[in-house]
Formats: C-alpha cells, structure tokens, sequence
C-alpha cells in the first residue's frame, strides 16, 4: 500500500507544482474550448468533403492486404493506448498536456491537408465506425469516407509514442502503429501513402519547435561571432 500512497501523492504534487505555473494553467484551461471549437468546425468541413467529388487512386499496394471488417479492433486498439499513454505519465503533468496539444495540432494540420487533397475513398472500403467520433467530431448525417490524407488513428498512436517516456510503453506503441496500419489498410479506409504520411507528418509537427529553437540559436551564434 506504501508504493501506491507515494505514487498517488507524487501525482498530486506534481499536478500542483505544474498549475503553479501561469502560463501552464491558462493553457490547460483553453484547451477544452479549442476542442469544442475544433469539433464545430469540423463537423461543417466534413460536410462538405463528403460531398465533393475526388480521386480515387490505384494503390497496388493494397492488393497484398486481405480485407477484413477491424472496426472493434481498431477502437479498442486507439483508445487503450490512449489511457496508457495517460495512466502511465500521470505523475508528469506536462507530458500529460504534451499528448492533448499534439492531438489537436494534428488533427488541425490534418484537416488542412483533407481539405487540399480532394479523395475518394480506395475500392472495396469497409466504413469504419467510431462511437466516440461520431457523436463529437464527425458529422451526424452519415459516417466519413473521404477524410483521407492523412490517416487520424495513425497519426494518434504514433504521437503517443513520440510524447511517451516510459520504455515498455514505447516499444508497445511502435507494435501498436504496425497493427493499427496493417488494420487501416485492411479495411481499405485509407491509402498507404495515408499511412506512412501520417507518420512523417506528426513526427514534423512533434519537432518543429526544436528544430525552430535551433535554427534561432544558429542565428544568434552567427550574429553574435559576426559582431
């Protein structure tokens, strides 16, 4: 019982030293309204890309890929990494945030790129539903079929990874991104360009801060040697 009280009491101490932090706190309070804000708008785009006429693509890869209906799966296999992510980081507040930052940054980014690359979906789609996303972002009328590049479950398990510390975690997470795209593609609910652009996608966003911060102190150092 002693590891569980100490664990349970590093959590509130660390919960606290983190929302004595401003500028930390004034951005977990938003959050939630850029979710809500997020979701309205979303709901109207999706509207709209589903009624617009694309281009379907003749991926060759998908051929060696037997189709089968993983919607439970896939569900399950989101969400359960999701709360690892989460249970398992609980003690590091900003890891914590780190992980629900990324998700709407992504999802942003993501609908961006919907929007400028007009799809169909690929031959012999099996729908792929989603309770939770269905009644928050997803339009009401139907479900999505043309949301394509880049792929959303792809790119969320694949950004726990990249957020996560704990070792066993990481390397479940690598395991996991191989299983929920072999089970993407099964359904043909995405390209395979959607899926290995999903990756290089997140893995940009997650490190364009550092490679920002970089550059800017390459260009104080130069300044500075030029002076």
């Amino acid at each position: 019982m002693l590891p569980k009280r100490n664990h349970y009491q590093l959590i509130v101490s660390s919960w606290k030293a983190a929302f004595s932090d401003k500028l930390f706190a004034i951005k977990v309070l938003l959050l939630p309204g850029f979710f809500v804000l997020y979701s309205a708008v979303t709901q109207k785009l999706g509207i709209y890309i589903e009624l617009r006429k694309g281009v379907q693509i003749n991926d060759s890869i998908l051929n060696f890929i037997p189709q089968y209906d993983f919607s439970i799966a896939i569900f399950c296999l989101l969400y359960t990494s999701l709360l690892l992510a989460i249970i398992t980081h609980l003690h590091q507040p900003k890891i914590i945030y780190r992980i629900v930052e990324m998700h709407l940054l992504v999802a942003i980014i993501r609908q961006i790129c919907i929007f400028c690359v007009a799809l169909d979906p690929p031959a012999g789609i099996i729908i792929l539903r989603d309770v939770f996303l269905e009644n928050t972002v997803y339009p009401r009328f139907s479900p999505l079929t043309k949301d394509l590049f880049f792929s959303g479950h792809v790119a969320s398990i694949w950004l726990y990874f990249l957020c996560v510390q704990h070792k066993l975690v990481k390397r479940y997470l690598i395991f996991a991104t191989l299983l929920m795209s072999f089970m993407i593609l099964s359904m043909r609910v995405h390209y395979s360009f959607d899926v290995y652009g999903a990756v290089l996608i997140t893995t940009c966003i997650y490190f364009a801060p550092v490679w920002i911060k970089n550059v800017r102190i390459s260009k104080d150092m130069v300044a500075d040697a030029s002076n």
